[in-house]
């Protein structure tokens, strides 16, 4: 089995490199395409109007890193419209050095390089680390810790090969920044609570020029809603979580269908992490 693994924090960030080790460990084939430095809130975005260029980083034939200069989106039609990953069998974006929540998961190019993958016809996964602070920042102020995200991708990325999800779906996994516990929970997107002016400063430069500046990671950053049930509450409660997003927009039965795979896959996941399953 071969996995395509991709990020939106570059080929040398250690969430990648975590995941890589685990799925490499477990006997599983890792080809990495992944941006050749930060390319986080690119969302989908694509390169059509100059050449993307990949170059391979190190020596290793067999689990080879490619470095790219495009978007993580590009990454993904890089590897999978032509042969320089032939054969995937599943696509995986992240470990991402921050969590993709409700709302900022729309901004968020591991997540859109997941997309990208479902939508090229492979199962894929967007996996993200909260930053070991527990905080809900729009850019992380602390550390992270990518051993539990690591196991929680390996556990469902052996899932996904064995019983593969309902085509054009993705299952985005978010680790709580706190010590890894149970239940694992399926959790909806929440919402950001954004107001006007809220983070936006303007400012006028000589002549009349002018720009705003869009501040983050900061105590003015936006409120959540943490409903029971959304992914903001899970992790705040400590959970690991996944949120299944169906593409199939013209199907109405699509998303119970994904949801109805991944109560059916869980419990296996739960017992390969020695986490429980929750609903």
């Amino acid at each position: 089995m071969t996995v395509l693994l991709t990020n939106d924090d570059g080929f040398q960030a250690p969430g990648i490199h975590s995941v890589r080790a685990a799925l490499i460990e477990a006997g599983i084939r890792v080809i990495t395409v992944a941006p050749d430095g930060p390319r986080s809130g690119a969302a989908r975005s694509a390169t059509f109007r100059r050449p993307v260029h990949v170059e391979l980083a190190g020596n290793d034939r067999t689990n080879p890193i490619w470095a790219c200069d495009g978007t993580p989106v590009d990454c993904v039609r890089v590897a999978l419209l032509t042969t320089l990953a032939e054969p995937v069998q599943l696509v995986i974006s992240g470990a991402n050095q921050g969590a993709n929540l409700g709302d900022d998961a729309t901004y968020s190019s591991t997540v859109g390089a997941a997309v990208e993958g479902a939508l090229l016809g492979l199962p894929a996964m967007a996996i993200s680390q909260q930053s070991a602070d527990g905080r809900f920042l729009l850019v992380d102020r602390t550390g992270h810790e990518f051993s539990g995200s690591a196991a929680l991708a390996l556990a469902l990325a052996q899932s996904m090969l064995a019983h593969p999800p309902p085509q054009r779906s993705v299952v985005n996994v978010n680790v709580p920044g706190r010590a890894l516990t149970g239940p694992i929970e399926i959790a909806t997107l929440g919402r950001r609570v954004w107001r006007r002016g809220g983070l936006v400063e303007q400012r006028t430069e000589e002549y009349g020029h002018g720009y705003y500046s869009f501040g983050v990671a900061s105590d003015s950053d936006p409120g959540y809603d943490a409903e029971p049930g959304t992914d903001f509450a899970a992790v705040a409660a400590g959970h690991a979580c996944i949120t299944p997003l169906s593409l199939d927009w013209g199907n109405q039965e699509a998303p119970a269908q994904l949801r109805d795979w991944l109560n059916r896959a869980l419990p296996g996941v739960a017992d390969a992490t020695g986490l429980l399953a929750g609903g």
